[in-house]
C-alpha cells in the first residue's frame, strides 16, 4: 500500500480544503475481502449459500461494497492525517459537492474534496480586576411562609364549596362572543381549568370571587394571563391566534374547587421529611429555613457560573466559519429547512464558543480531571440527590 497522496489547500483562516488520491493498492484488498465475505451470506435464489459466484456479487453489488471499503479509507486517513498535521478542527470534514473524480464502473485511481473547519486562534484575557457578581438569597420568615403553605396546601384535601374564594380552583367553559355580545356560532369554545389566585388582572381576578356553579361572567381573555403560550393552551388555540384575538369571551362556571391545607402537624412532617422525624413546627420551620437555603446557594452557584461564563465570551472575540459550520449542522438532517437552522445556529455557535474558551483554559492552565475527582463529584451530587428523598 502507498502513501496516500493528501493535500491541503487553505480558503481562507478559518476554512480549507482537503483533496484525497487514493489508488486501487489503497482499497483493493479490502473490497476483495468483503465481496468473499459477502459471497459466505448472499442468498440468492439458485444458488447454494455460500457458493454464488464472486463475479456474479460484483455485478450485483460491487458499487455498494466498494463505497464501503472506500468510505472507510477515506474516514481512516483523514483522521490520521488531521492527527499527525495537528490540525485543530472543528466538527467533522463535508465532503465538497461535485468534488469526486473517479470510475465506479471500471475502478481505478480516485480523487475526494472535503472542507474542514478550523478553530480560530485567540488570546484570553484572563485577570483579578475582572469581576462577577455572586448573589445570596435571604432566607426569611416571609420565605419560609411561604413553602409551609405551599407546603400544605399540596398535600391537602380537595373540597367543593358553594361560592368561589380568592385561591379556589374554577372549572370553567369559555365561548367567543361576536360584537353584539352573543356566543359566535363557529367562534372559539374550550373546556378549562383557571387558579383564581393566579389571574393576572386584578379586576377580573375580583369578577371570579364569589361566583357559584352555573354563573356567567363575561372577560377579555388577555386578562386571564399575560403569558400568551398559557391563554393558548386555555383556548386550546396556537400560540400565534393569541396575538390576533381580540374578542370577550362568556366564562361559564362549571365547577369549584377548594385545596384544604393539611394540618401542620408531624404526619405532614413525615410526608414531606421521610425518616427526619420532625415533631413541632419549630424543627419543621428549621429544617425547611435549612432546605431553602442550600436550594438557594446551588442556585447561586449555577448563576454565577452562567455568568462567569457569558462574561469570558463576551471579552473573548473571534470568529467562526459560520457558513462551513451551517452546513455542517444541515448536513446532519436535524433542522427541517434554513428557517429552523437560522434560528438554531446562535444557541449552537454559543456552545462552541464556550467549548473551545475552555478547551484553552484548560490547555493553557494544564487542567487535570483525574478518576478520584470525577468519582468524588459523582458521589457529591448521589447524596444530595438522596437527601432530597430523606
Amino acid at each position: 500500500m502507498h502513501n496516500m497522496n493528501i493535500a491541503k489547500t487553505p480558503i481562507d483562516d478559518l476554512l480549507a480544503e482537503l483533496v484525497i488520491e487514493i489508488a486501487p493498492s489503497d482499497y483493493n484488498d479490502r473490497y476483495e475481502t468483503a465481496v468473499k465475505n459477502y459471497r459466505k451470506q448472499a442468498k440468492i435464489p439458485g444458488f447454494r449459500p455460500g457458493h454464488v459466484p464472486a463475479s456474479l456479487i460484483r455485478q450485483r453489488f460491487g458499487k455498494s461494497l466498494l463505497a464501503e471499503e472506500l468510505n472507510s479509507v477515506l474516514q481512516n486517513a483523514i483522521h490520521n492525517y488531521i492527527e499527525n498535521e495537528k490540525l485543530n478542527v472543528l466538527g467533522n470534514p463535508l465532503p465538497v459537492n461535485d468534488g469526486e473524480v473517479g470510475n465506479w464502473d471500471n475502478p481505478g485511481d480516485f480523487k475526494f474534496k472535503y472542507e474542514v473547519g478550523l478553530a480560530p486562534e485567540f488570546n484570553l484575557v484572563l485577570d483579578k480586576s475582572q469581576t462577577c457578581t455572586y448573589y445570596r438569597i435571604n432566607v426569611d420568615d416571609q420565605l419560609v411562609n411561604r413553602q409551609i403553605k405551599d407546603y400544605a396546601r399540596r398535600f391537602g384535601e380537595m373540597s367543593a364549596p358553594e361560592t368561589s374564594e380568592g385561591e379556589d380552583l374554577l372549572t370553567v367553559q369559555l365561548q367567543q362572543l361576536g360584537t353584539d355580545g352573543e356566543v359566535l356560532d363557529q367562534g372559539i369554545s374550550s373546556n378549562s381549568t383557571i387558579i383564581i389566585e393566579s389571574v393576572s388582572d386584578e379586576d377580573t381576578r375580583k369578577s371570579l370571587i364569589g361566583v357559584k356553579k352555573d354563573d356567567t361572567v363575561i372577560v377579555n381573555p388577555h386578562f386571564l394571563t399575560e403569558n400568551h403560550d398559557d391563554l393558548a393552551k386555555i383556548l386550546g388555540i396556537t400560540h400565534h391566534d393569541v396575538h390576533h384575538l381580540e374578542s370577550d369571551f362568556r366564562l361559564t362556571v362549571t365547577d369549584i374547587r377548594r385545596i384544604v391545607p393539611h394540618e401542620l402537624n408531624s404526619e405532614l412532617f413525615e410526608k414531606i421529611f421521610p425518616g427526619a422525624n420532625l415533631q413541632t413546627e419549630e424543627e419543621f420551620r428549621k429544617k425547611i429555613h435549612t432546605d431553602l437555603v442550600e436550594k438557594f446557594e446551588q442556585d447561586s452557584e449555577w448563576l454565577f457560573k452562567r455568568d462567569f461564563n457569558f462574561d469570558i465570551i463576551d471579552r473573548t472575540n473571534f470568529s467562526l466559519p459560520d457558513e462551513f459550520l451551517k452546513r455542517l449542522i444541515a448536513s446532519t438532517g436535524k433542522p427541517e429547512n434554513a428557517e429552523q437552522l437560522e434560528a438554531a445556529y446562535p444557541t449552537y455557535s454559543l456552545g462552541l464558543r464556550r467549548q473551545l474558551i475552555h478547551q484553552k483554559i484548560i490547555t493553557e492552565n494544564n487542567l487535570n480531571v483525574s478518576i478520584q475527582d470525577a468519582l468524588d463529584s459523582v458521589k457529591t451530587m448521589l447524596a444530595r440527590r438522596f437527601e432530597q428523598y430523606g
